[in-house]
């Protein structure tokens, strides 16, 4: 099975959030937010599974995401850097303390509002990807090892990444982020053992 990759490119990466930007722009009443999605996603480090489960009041106006992941069962308080705070506060804006971020428009059997499956985020996620013109293998964790990849470039802190990740070496966070491979695939290319030219 291929491992599902983290956003490597700026320029793709910008050019994800546009699109759903623009998607939103024409979304109908009710229809989920592309752009909090990809937000909240790049910039919390969190699972999808969490990030389906959080009510409006968990981050409108709040400086930290806070939830008991549901893979871990571990409480899990992130920052939320000033500038994704200002966009999840504008696409939250004038809704329901109660309602899910992410709130499906399909009512659970109880008919009360749920969340949108990881299923339904996949499928945005994807849609996004291939509109920006991403061949890599993209999926749910594809936010999560964005996050990671651009934490790791931006500071070079493998130890707090290991940390906010929740993994137990900092090798398994680099493989997870994919900076082993890509570190193996640039010497690779620096090699050469052919007939000088």
């Amino acid at each position: 099975m291929k491992a599902v990759q983290p956003i490597r490119d700026m320029e793709l990466l910008y050019k994800c959030l546009d699109i759903a930007h623009e998607h939103d722009r024409k979304r109908k009443t009710g229809e989920v937010s592309w752009e909090l999605l990809l937000v909240v996603g790049f910039n919390t480090s969190l699972r999808i599974s969490d990030i389906r489960r959080f009510r409006v009041r968990d981050l409108r106006g709040q400086d930290y995401a806070e939830i008991k992941a549901q893979k871990t069962g571990k409480e899990a308080k992130i920052l939320i850097n000033p500038h994704a705070r200002r966009d999840i506060n504008r696409l939250l804006a004038g809704r329901s303390g109660d309602e899910y971020i992410l709130q499906s428009k399909q009512r659970g059997p109880d008919h009360k509002p749920r969340p949108i499956t990881r299923q339904r985020a996949y499928q945005i996620i994807n849609e996004i990807a291939r509109k920006a013109g991403i061949k890599d293998h993209i999926g749910c964790h594809t936010l999560r090892k964005t996050f990671g990849y651009h934490y790791y470039k931006m500071t070079q802190d493998v130890v707090s990444l290991q940390r906010i990740l929740c993994h137990s070496s900092r090798r398994e966070t680099l493989i997870y982020i994919g900076v082993i491979q890509e570190e193996i695939d640039e010497s690779l290319m620096k090699f050469n053992l052919t007939r000088r030219r």
